[in-house]
């Protein structure tokens, strides 16, 4: 019986230690988002340009609207849980391009004051060219709190 107790205790004191979570730092994670930026075709340099009037909205969930009108160098794109595909139009001024990724997921336990979360590995690119001259992954893993530009969108 005493055996019991002292088990039961040097799990709830280890329990207690573990490195959790708090509401702030889930907020601001950005853990289930591909990071990208945009950059210039023509530069020889590679460099990240500002482009301005930009609205980005995700067509996995009507009424998804990321960015409203803003002057954008990088952005923050959800990707989805429930399919292995996900779209976004982004516009520019009165032009439109769409984005297509090809995603795989996994789930992975973060904490037990987090619990779980998915880490993404983009697998393809697809998009129109009406202002995007290419797309490169540089980085195709999403994981919970690393922050790697994981893709590079090059404007003409």
């Amino acid at each position: 019986m005493k055996i019991n107790v002292v088990l039961l205790l040097l799990l709830f004191l280890y329990l207690s230690f573990l490195p959790g979570c708090n509401q702030e730092e889930l907020c601001l994670s950005n853990q289930h988002s591909l990071q990208s930026g945009f950059y210039s075709a023509r530069s020889k340099s590679l460099k990240d340009s500002l482009i301005k009037n930009t609205s980005i909205f995700g067509l996995s969930r009507p009424g998804n609207l990321l960015y409203a009108n803003q002057t954008l160098s990088k952005i923050f794109l959800p990707l989805s849980f429930d399919n292995d595909e996900t779209v976004f139009v982004i516009a520019i001024n009165s032009l439109r391009d769409t984005i297509w990724i090809e995603h795989s997921k996994e789930l992975r336990f973060i904490s037990r004051e987090c619990g779980f979360t998915f880490d993404f590995k983009i697998d393809t690119v697809k998009y129109t060219k009406t202002f995007i001259d290419s797309v490169a992954v540089f980085y195709p893993k999403v994981k919970y709190g690393e922050n790697f530009e994981n893709v590079k969108i090059f404007i003409y």
